[in-house]
């Protein structure tokens, strides 16, 4: 591991911030976030929710829970964003295994940290342990906080997310979790009222 190693990763990072969500864009939201974004968003959560439960005497690794967040979609800097509806046409595990060999390619040169890091990004894909199930439970939790954004400007296109069980089933992960998203939908009643 060296200078040029650490600038190449962060090089072949530079590509979330200009990489749309690729959800988003197939719905026609203009404008629509980019991973890098949802990724930003997604860690503070993460870290806010880990002090708050920590706080709370849930015992939490807040340092491993912000480096799993971080790491969580490091893979699509190679691979883009691969669309839930793109996920049919595809063998069951073809994006989970693409995805590790993508971060394995990426971090061949960092030693020992590559394997901590591909083990973070995996205890985060399989929700093995309790930090690993709060990250992918906030993951879901921040892609609802923008779609109620999007609502919010007009956007009609993403009702299904909200009718989805699947986005919900990490949501069992820690009550506050489940507050917050019960507040959004509170939210989003008073916004869609409106409409009416």
């Amino acid at each position: 591991m060296n200078a040029k190693a650490v600038l190449e990763l962060v090089e072949n990072l530079a590509v979330l911030k200009n990489l749309p969500r690729t959800g988003w864009a197939l719905r026609g939201i203009t404008n629509c976030e980019s991973i890098a974004d949802h990724c930003f968003r997604m860690s503070f959560l993460s870290m806010l929710l880990a002090d708050v439960l920590i706080e709370q005497g849930v015992p939490l690794d807040a340092a491993k829970v912000m480096r799993m967040a971080l790491l969580h979609e490091i893979g699509e800097a190679r691979l883009g964003d691969i669309p839930v509806p793109a996920l049919r046409y595809l063998p069951a595990d073809a994006k989970a295994i693409a995805e590790q060999a993508a971060i394995e390619a990426m971090l061949c040169e960092f030693g020992p940290l590559s394997e901590k890091y591909r083990a973070l990004w995996l205890e985060f894909e399989e929700a093995s342990t309790l930090e690993g199930k709060l990250v992918r439970a906030v993951d879901k939790l921040e892609m609802m906080i923008q779609v109620y954004e999007y609502e919010k400007i007009g956007y009609r296109c993403v009702d299904d997310f909200w009718l989805n069980p699947n986005i919900r089933r990490d949501f069992v992960v820690n009550p506050l979790v489940q507050d917050i998203m019960a507040l959004l939908e509170e939210r989003r009643q008073v916004v869609r009222g409106r409409d009416r």
